[in-house]
């Protein structure tokens, strides 16, 4: 596993500002592991949406996210944008017993509606691929100086 060590820090530091914080980032940049270096997955507090049992507790959403408390994970929260108004209630609660850990691919779509609906409420943090300090060993790091700081990979994967 790729330790994102950076990326876990800012993390934990929004939220403990803001109840709610999205991370967003193309498919396979990390967001799950990330999420599930802050939480157990198999919590009543995390929700899957490409999980069908999962998506089925969202049925009633306010009634299935009330009652919690503590780090809420929703992952693939582009499965269901008609949460954010939802999500934006439950921030407003005075005393909110709950922050919102939301996960989703980006796309322009749902940086609107993130935008839209959370204004004011939400922290975003983008991640991309991943960093060649990440990835790299320390030789290879001083290869690059400190360029290696900057330079983002994404990995693709061709499946014949």
């Amino acid at each position: 596993m790729v330790r994102r060590n950076s990326l876990l820090s800012a993390l934990n530091k929004a939220l403990a500002r803001s109840r709610v914080v999205l991370l967003v980032g193309p498919r396979q940049s990390g967001k799950t592991t990330l999420a599930r270096e802050l939480f157990d997955e198999d919590s009543i507090n995390y929700f899957d949406l490409e999980d069908p049992a999962n998506l089925a507790r969202l049925d009633e959403p306010m009634t299935a996210l009330r009652p919690l408390s503590g780090l809420v994970v929703i992952d693939e929260i582009q499965r269901r944008p008609d949460l954010f108004p939802i999500l934006r209630v439950l921030a407003d609660r005075k005393g909110t017993p709950a922050r919102y850990l939301i996960l989703g691919s980006a796309s322009g779509n749902l940086m609107r509606q993130t935008s839209e609906s959370l204004a004011g409420r939400m922290e975003r943090i983008v991640t991309s691929g991943f960093t060649l300090a990440e990835l790299g060993s320390e030789s290879e790091q001083q290869d690059f100086g400190d360029a290696h700081k900057n330079i983002t990979y994404i990995f693709a994967y061709n499946v014949l």
